[in-house]
Protein backbone atom coordinates (compact mmCIF):
# COMPACT_ATOMS: atom_id res chain seq x y z
CA UNK A 1 0.00 0.00 0.00
CA UNK A 2 2.85 2.40 0.84
CA UNK A 3 4.56 1.68 -2.49
CA UNK A 4 1.27 2.17 -4.29
CA UNK A 5 0.65 5.54 -2.64
CA UNK A 6 4.19 6.61 -3.46
CA UNK A 7 3.68 5.65 -7.09
CA UNK A 8 0.42 7.60 -7.18
CA UNK A 9 2.10 10.71 -5.79
CA UNK A 10 4.86 10.54 -8.38
CA UNK A 11 2.50 10.04 -11.34
CA UNK A 12 0.17 12.53 -12.95
CA UNK A 13 -3.57 12.01 -12.58
CA UNK A 14 -4.23 10.95 -16.18
CA UNK A 15 -2.24 7.67 -16.16
CA UNK A 16 -3.91 6.74 -12.88
CA UNK A 17 -7.29 7.49 -14.40
CA UNK A 18 -6.47 5.22 -17.36
CA UNK A 19 -5.45 2.48 -14.94
CA UNK A 20 -8.65 2.79 -12.91
CA UNK A 21 -10.79 3.00 -16.04
CA UNK A 22 -9.13 -0.10 -17.50
CA UNK A 23 -9.72 -2.08 -14.31
CA UNK A 24 -13.35 -0.92 -14.14
CA UNK A 25 -13.96 -1.91 -17.77
CA UNK A 26 -12.58 -5.40 -17.16
CA UNK A 27 -14.53 -5.67 -13.91
CA UNK A 28 -17.78 -4.83 -15.74
CA UNK A 29 -17.23 -7.27 -18.65
CA UNK A 30 -16.30 -4.40 -21.01
CA UNK A 31 -19.91 -3.23 -20.87
CA UNK A 32 -19.27 0.51 -21.35
CA UNK A 33 -16.88 -0.14 -24.24
CA UNK A 34 -19.40 -2.40 -25.98
CA UNK A 35 -22.20 0.10 -25.32
CA UNK A 36 -20.20 2.91 -26.92
CA UNK A 37 -19.18 0.88 -29.98
CA UNK A 38 -22.69 -0.53 -30.43
CA UNK A 39 -24.18 2.97 -30.27
CA UNK A 40 -21.75 4.21 -32.92
CA UNK A 41 -22.56 1.19 -35.07
CA UNK A 42 -26.32 1.59 -34.63
CA UNK A 43 -26.10 5.26 -35.69
CA UNK A 44 -24.04 4.27 -38.76
CA UNK A 45 -21.08 6.33 -37.56
CA UNK A 46 -18.64 3.45 -37.14
CA UNK A 47 -18.97 -0.17 -38.19
CA UNK A 48 -16.43 -2.67 -36.94
CA UNK A 49 -16.14 -6.34 -36.08
CA UNK A 50 -16.77 -6.66 -32.34
CA UNK A 51 -16.13 -10.40 -32.26
CA UNK A 52 -12.85 -10.16 -30.38
CA UNK A 53 -14.23 -7.76 -27.74
CA UNK A 54 -17.40 -9.80 -27.23
CA UNK A 55 -15.43 -13.05 -26.92
CA UNK A 56 -13.07 -11.39 -24.44
CA UNK A 57 -16.03 -10.20 -22.35
CA UNK A 58 -17.62 -13.66 -22.45
CA UNK A 59 -14.32 -15.21 -21.38
CA UNK A 60 -14.01 -12.81 -18.45
CA UNK A 61 -17.52 -13.73 -17.33
CA UNK A 62 -17.18 -17.48 -17.91
CA UNK A 63 -13.94 -17.70 -15.96
CA UNK A 64 -15.19 -15.22 -13.32
CA UNK A 65 -12.15 -13.04 -13.78
CA UNK A 66 -14.29 -9.98 -13.19
CA UNK A 67 -14.17 -10.77 -9.45
CA UNK A 68 -10.41 -10.18 -9.47
CA UNK A 69 -10.77 -7.02 -11.51
CA UNK A 70 -13.48 -5.75 -9.17
CA UNK A 71 -11.14 -6.29 -6.23
CA UNK A 72 -8.36 -4.45 -8.05
CA UNK A 73 -10.74 -1.57 -8.86
CA UNK A 74 -11.78 -1.23 -5.22
CA UNK A 75 -8.10 -1.25 -4.22
CA UNK A 76 -7.50 1.54 -6.76
CA UNK A 77 -10.30 3.60 -5.23
CA UNK A 78 -8.94 3.08 -1.71
CA UNK A 79 -5.44 4.02 -2.85
CA UNK A 80 -6.66 7.24 -4.46
CA UNK A 81 -8.74 8.24 -1.42
CA UNK A 82 -5.91 7.54 1.04
CA UNK A 83 -3.47 9.53 -1.06
CA UNK A 84 -5.93 12.44 -1.23
CA UNK A 85 -6.35 12.40 2.57
CA UNK A 86 -2.58 12.39 3.07
CA UNK A 87 -2.26 15.45 0.86
CA UNK A 88 -4.89 17.23 2.96
CA UNK A 89 -2.87 16.46 6.09
CA UNK A 90 0.27 17.87 4.53
CA UNK A 91 -1.52 21.13 3.80
CA UNK A 92 -2.66 21.33 7.43
CA UNK A 93 0.86 20.95 8.85
CA UNK A 94 2.68 23.04 6.25
CA UNK A 95 4.21 26.41 7.01
CA UNK A 96 2.31 29.62 6.36
CA UNK A 97 4.56 30.48 3.43
CA UNK A 98 3.75 27.29 1.55
CA UNK A 99 0.19 26.86 2.77
CA UNK A 100 -1.48 29.07 0.14
CA UNK A 101 0.41 27.45 -2.70
CA UNK A 102 -0.38 23.98 -1.40
CA UNK A 103 -4.06 24.87 -1.00
CA UNK A 104 -4.29 25.85 -4.65
CA UNK A 105 -2.64 22.58 -5.61
CA UNK A 106 -4.99 20.73 -3.27
CA UNK A 107 -8.13 22.15 -4.87
CA UNK A 108 -6.82 21.41 -8.36
CA UNK A 109 -5.82 17.85 -7.50
CA UNK A 110 -8.99 17.33 -5.46
CA UNK A 111 -11.18 18.12 -8.46
CA UNK A 112 -9.17 15.79 -10.67
CA UNK A 113 -9.38 13.01 -8.09
CA UNK A 114 -13.16 13.34 -7.78
CA UNK A 115 -13.58 13.29 -11.55
CA UNK A 116 -11.40 10.18 -11.80
CA UNK A 117 -13.36 8.41 -9.06
CA UNK A 118 -16.70 9.37 -10.64
CA UNK A 119 -15.68 8.05 -14.07
CA UNK A 120 -14.36 4.78 -12.65
CA UNK A 121 -17.42 4.19 -10.44
CA UNK A 122 -19.78 5.00 -13.34
CA UNK A 123 -17.93 2.52 -15.56
CA UNK A 124 -18.08 -0.14 -12.85
CA UNK A 125 -21.84 0.32 -12.34
CA UNK A 126 -22.80 0.53 -16.03
CA UNK A 127 -24.03 -3.10 -16.41
CA UNK A 128 -26.09 -2.81 -13.22
CA UNK A 129 -27.74 0.38 -14.51
CA UNK A 130 -28.48 -1.12 -17.93
CA UNK A 131 -29.83 -4.46 -16.73
CA UNK A 132 -33.34 -3.24 -15.70
CA UNK A 133 -33.74 -1.56 -19.12
CA UNK A 134 -32.23 -4.24 -21.36
CA UNK A 135 -35.61 -5.02 -22.95
CA UNK A 136 -36.01 -1.48 -24.27
CA UNK A 137 -33.47 -1.65 -27.09
CA UNK A 138 -31.20 -4.24 -28.78
CA UNK A 139 -28.14 -2.07 -28.08
CA UNK A 140 -28.64 -2.44 -24.33
CA UNK A 141 -29.12 -6.20 -24.53
CA UNK A 142 -26.13 -6.81 -26.79
CA UNK A 143 -23.90 -4.66 -24.55
CA UNK A 144 -24.74 -6.94 -21.64
CA UNK A 145 -22.84 -10.02 -22.77
CA UNK A 146 -24.48 -12.25 -20.17
CA UNK A 147 -27.63 -11.44 -18.23
CA UNK A 148 -28.76 -13.66 -15.40
CA UNK A 149 -30.10 -17.09 -16.36
CA UNK A 150 -29.34 -16.56 -20.04
CA UNK A 151 -25.63 -17.00 -19.39
CA UNK A 152 -25.81 -20.76 -19.69
CA UNK A 153 -27.52 -20.69 -23.07
CA UNK A 154 -25.11 -18.09 -24.41
CA UNK A 155 -22.00 -20.01 -23.35
CA UNK A 156 -23.42 -23.31 -24.60
CA UNK A 157 -24.18 -21.75 -27.99
CA UNK A 158 -20.60 -20.62 -28.58
CA UNK A 159 -19.89 -23.61 -30.82
CA UNK A 160 -22.37 -22.22 -33.36
CA UNK A 161 -20.21 -19.12 -33.82
CA UNK A 162 -16.96 -20.89 -34.73
CA UNK A 163 -13.72 -18.95 -34.99
CA UNK A 164 -12.95 -15.39 -36.03
CA UNK A 165 -15.16 -13.33 -38.28
CA UNK A 166 -18.35 -13.95 -36.33
CA UNK A 167 -20.27 -10.96 -35.05
CA UNK A 168 -22.56 -12.35 -32.34
CA UNK A 169 -24.97 -10.69 -29.98
CA UNK A 170 -26.72 -11.87 -26.88
CA UNK A 171 -30.28 -10.50 -27.00
CA UNK A 172 -32.09 -12.78 -24.61
CA UNK A 173 -35.03 -11.59 -22.58
CA UNK A 174 -35.64 -13.29 -19.24
CA UNK A 175 -39.37 -12.84 -19.43
CA UNK A 176 -39.66 -14.73 -22.74
CA UNK A 177 -37.61 -17.79 -21.80
CA UNK A 178 -40.14 -20.45 -20.89
CA UNK A 179 -40.17 -24.21 -21.10
CA UNK A 180 -43.10 -24.13 -23.55
CA UNK A 181 -41.15 -22.15 -26.15
CA UNK A 182 -39.36 -24.22 -28.82
CA UNK A 183 -35.76 -23.06 -29.31
CA UNK A 184 -35.04 -22.70 -33.01
CA UNK A 185 -32.43 -21.42 -35.44
CA UNK A 186 -32.95 -19.64 -38.76
CA UNK A 187 -29.99 -19.59 -41.16
CA UNK A 188 -29.62 -17.26 -44.16
CA UNK A 189 -26.98 -16.89 -46.84
CA UNK A 190 -25.84 -13.27 -47.25
CA UNK A 191 -23.65 -12.14 -50.15
CA UNK A 192 -21.41 -9.07 -50.63
CA UNK A 193 -20.11 -8.96 -47.03
CA UNK A 194 -16.42 -8.10 -47.35
CA UNK A 195 -15.39 -7.07 -43.81
CA UNK A 196 -16.42 -7.00 -40.17
CA UNK A 197 -18.08 -3.63 -40.74
CA UNK A 198 -20.42 -5.24 -43.28
CA UNK A 199 -21.27 -7.92 -40.74
CA UNK A 200 -21.99 -5.28 -38.13
CA UNK A 201 -24.24 -3.37 -40.55
CA UNK A 202 -26.16 -6.53 -41.47
CA UNK A 203 -26.58 -7.35 -37.79
CA UNK A 204 -27.99 -3.89 -37.09
CA UNK A 205 -30.50 -4.18 -39.93
CA UNK A 206 -31.68 -7.60 -38.78
CA UNK A 207 -31.80 -6.56 -35.11
CA UNK A 208 -33.91 -3.50 -35.92
CA UNK A 209 -36.35 -5.52 -38.00
CA UNK A 210 -36.65 -8.31 -35.43
CA UNK A 211 -37.29 -5.72 -32.74
CA UNK A 212 -40.06 -4.23 -34.89
CA UNK A 213 -41.58 -7.65 -35.55
CA UNK A 214 -41.57 -8.40 -31.83
CA UNK A 215 -43.38 -5.16 -31.08
CA UNK A 216 -45.98 -5.87 -33.76
CA UNK A 217 -46.49 -9.38 -32.35
CA UNK A 218 -46.25 -8.53 -28.67
CA UNK A 219 -48.74 -11.24 -27.77
CA UNK A 220 -46.78 -13.99 -29.54
CA UNK A 221 -44.30 -16.38 -27.91
CA UNK A 222 -41.45 -15.34 -30.21
CA UNK A 223 -38.18 -14.48 -28.49
CA UNK A 224 -34.73 -13.59 -29.81
CA UNK A 225 -31.77 -15.17 -28.05
CA UNK A 226 -28.92 -14.20 -30.34
CA UNK A 227 -28.05 -12.90 -33.78
CA UNK A 228 -24.76 -14.11 -35.32
CA UNK A 229 -23.19 -12.91 -38.57
CA UNK A 230 -20.19 -14.73 -40.03
CA UNK A 231 -19.15 -12.26 -42.72
CA UNK A 232 -16.36 -14.50 -44.02
CA UNK A 233 -18.70 -17.43 -44.65
CA UNK A 234 -21.60 -15.16 -45.65
CA UNK A 235 -23.95 -16.69 -43.10
CA UNK A 236 -26.58 -15.03 -40.89
CA UNK A 237 -28.01 -17.04 -37.98
CA UNK A 238 -30.91 -16.08 -35.74
CA UNK A 239 -31.42 -18.02 -32.51
CA UNK A 240 -34.59 -17.81 -30.47
CA UNK A 241 -37.95 -19.26 -29.60
CA UNK A 242 -40.80 -20.04 -32.01
CA UNK A 243 -39.00 -18.30 -34.87
CA UNK A 244 -40.49 -20.41 -37.70
CA UNK A 245 -44.02 -19.43 -36.77
CA UNK A 246 -43.58 -15.71 -36.18
CA UNK A 247 -40.47 -14.37 -37.97
CA UNK A 248 -41.24 -12.97 -41.42
CA UNK A 249 -38.22 -14.21 -43.36
CA UNK A 250 -39.20 -12.43 -46.57
CA UNK A 251 -39.03 -9.02 -44.85
CA UNK A 252 -35.48 -9.70 -43.62
CA UNK A 253 -34.43 -10.85 -47.10
CA UNK A 254 -35.95 -7.76 -48.71
CA UNK A 255 -34.33 -5.32 -46.25
CA UNK A 256 -30.86 -6.80 -46.74
CA UNK A 257 -31.33 -6.92 -50.52
CA UNK A 258 -32.16 -3.18 -50.59
CA UNK A 259 -28.93 -2.48 -48.69
CA UNK A 260 -26.87 -4.36 -51.27
CA UNK A 261 -26.70 -7.74 -49.54
CA UNK A 262 -28.48 -10.39 -51.65
CA UNK A 263 -29.93 -12.84 -49.15
CA UNK A 264 -31.59 -16.22 -49.33
CA UNK A 265 -33.05 -18.46 -46.68
CA UNK A 266 -31.09 -21.71 -46.19
CA UNK A 267 -32.73 -23.80 -43.48
CA UNK A 268 -34.33 -23.84 -40.03
CA UNK A 269 -33.48 -26.08 -37.10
Amino acid sequence: LYIGMHLYETMVTRPMLYLGLGLALLASDLCLLLLTLNCLSWMNILHMDLTFIEQAAETIFAKQWQLYFQTATVAWLVLVLISAVQKDNRVAVSSDENKEEMKETKYSNGGAVMKSISIVVLTLLTPHMLKPHRHRHPILRRSLIVVGPQSTSVINNQHHDGGGGVDSVNTNDEATITSSVTRQELVFSVDNMTCGGCGSHVRNLVEANLNQQQQEQSSSSMSIDKVAVDWRAGVLSIYGGDLKEFVDQSVIIEILKKEGYPTSFLYAN
